[in-house]
């Protein structure tokens, strides 16, 4: 019998690959912020892993390349690169295209200014880059 529990790792794991694909060799999670979660307190990490992928992330209200791109664009404005390059890589993972990344990003101009914007798209180019290659 399970409690709920069990169905919300689940769901947190099957996002989580879904997003950002499987951990490298010898790694639970791939290079976002649960590794660094981890590192300071393991039993926190999954809980809010479990609020954020699990219960938020996983919702069907809007499409998972909707989400990303709202990821995209907020983390744009926020110039957060190290974030941006995991979500562009999770937007893509999900069916958002290269041009629909950058039109999202060239947008983020009229909220964060021109130099988020060129800031974001040097942030796709390397994600690209590194997809390609």
């Amino acid at each position: 019998m399970t409690d709920g529990l069990d169905d919300l790792k689940d769901i947190t794991k099957r996002t989580s690959k879904m997003l950002f694909g499987e951990p490298k060799p010898g790694e639970e999670s791939g290079p976002g912020a649960y590794a660094l979660w981890k590192e300071f307190d393991p039993e926190l990490a999954k809980h809010i892993s479990m609020f954020y992928t699990g219960r938020l992330y996983s919702r069907e209200v809007i499409s998972q390349k909707q989400r990303e791109l709202c990821a995209v664009a907020a983390l744009t404005v926020l110039d957060k690169p190290r974030e941006l390059a995991i979500h562009i890589g999770a937007a893509m993972n999900v069916g958002a295209t290269r041009e629909e990344v950058a039109e999202v990003i060239f947008q983020m101009a009229t909220y964060g200014g021109v130099p988020t914007m060129v800031e974001g798209l040097r942030t796709l180019k390397e994600v690209l880059e590194k997809r390609a290659g």
